[in-house]
């Protein structure tokens, strides 16, 4: 027997919803930006009509490249989610995909053409060329949109930390760029997570996951412990135990049971510290309040 959906039902549905959009932009590689590319390559070949499309009918032209587009947006998205773990992954993983996925192109193109009921001679060599450069597009717009989202705290911090490691002709070295927050962070863990550098509170390890906390909630994402502390590498914080890693902006105080030390973080938390870490910890002076 159906009922009507009252009040609790629609904030269970709500909640649900907004779960789902979170589960979405933290564990799913490229995206948005995957798909935010792909809409604007598929509006400029709407326009100057790619693939000799130009002749068509604006309604036919519109449907046959939202469908091709849409497909292979698809397609990238699965590639990503299946192989990108950590920021060093995605030059390899695109570079494969370009020649693994536009190969069926040109069947592609003829398959989304009879969908749509219209005839389309893919010539592959033609195909592949104009491929490449709606691959341009799409990374150009995805390098653009990245730059524009990342918050301007995370760009000031990766400026920072770039003049602090340069040399003393001005001149940054190509590891200290590499490490520096913004670079890794800002298409790693903690994009991912959508957490900016100065709202992270700690990093947690949970099997093949990390749990990434700030200010306002956490974060699941896939992705390794150890590659994580290397991106934060030059964040200002500590490991306190093998599974921990927290900022120093976090630390409100400590407390002392026996010989177990536990700091107690801003936002209420306790985190155990381990006696392989109690140095580092004591040296940052994290014990002096209840010292």
């Amino acid at each position: 027997m159906l009922r009507r959906a009252g009040p609790r039902d629609k904030r269970d549905f709500a909640k649900c919803a907004a779960s789902f959009v979170k589960w979405t932009g933290t564990s799913l590689p490229g995206f948005p930006l995957l798909w935010i590319a792909c809409t604007c390559a598929a509006g400029l070949m709407i326009v100057t009509g790619g693939f000799g499309t130009s002749t068509l009918p604006l309604p036919k032209r519109i449907s046959f490249w939202l469908l091709l587009m849409g497909w292979n947006a698809l397609k990238w998205q699965m590639l990503f989610a299946l192989f990108v773990r950590k920021p060093r992954d995605w030059l390899r993983v695109a570079s494969v995909g370009v020649i693994l996925l536009n190969l069926p192109l040109p069947a592609e193109i003829r398959w989304s053409a009879a969908v749509v009921g219209i005839t389309i001679a893919a010539v592959p060599g033609v195909v592949w060329a104009q491929a490449a450069v709606i691959g341009l597009i799409a990374l150009a717009t995805c390098f653009v949109t990245a730059r524009v989202l990342q918050t301007p705290a995370a760009r000031n911090s990766q400026d920072k930390a770039v003049a602090r490691s340069a040399g003393a002709g001005g001149v940054a070295p190509a590891a200290a760029i590499a490490r520096a927050p913004g670079a890794d962070i800002a298409a790693g863990l903690l994009a991912r997570a959508r957490v900016a550098p100065e709202a992270l509170l700690a990093v947690q390890a949970q099997d093949h996951y990390c749990r990434v906390y700030s200010r306002k909630s956490s974060a699941l994402v896939h992705y390794k412990f150890g590659d994580a502390l290397q991106e934060i590498a030059m964040l200002d914080g500590t490991r306190v135990h093998r599974g921990m890693w927290v900022a120093a902006g976090a630390v409100a105080g400590a407390e002392r049971k026996g010989r177990r030390w536990r700091l107690l973080l801003c936002d209420g938390s306790q985190v155990p510290v381990s006696v392989t870490y109690l140095p580092e910890v004591r040296r940052r002076g994290w014990l002096a309040i209840s010292d």
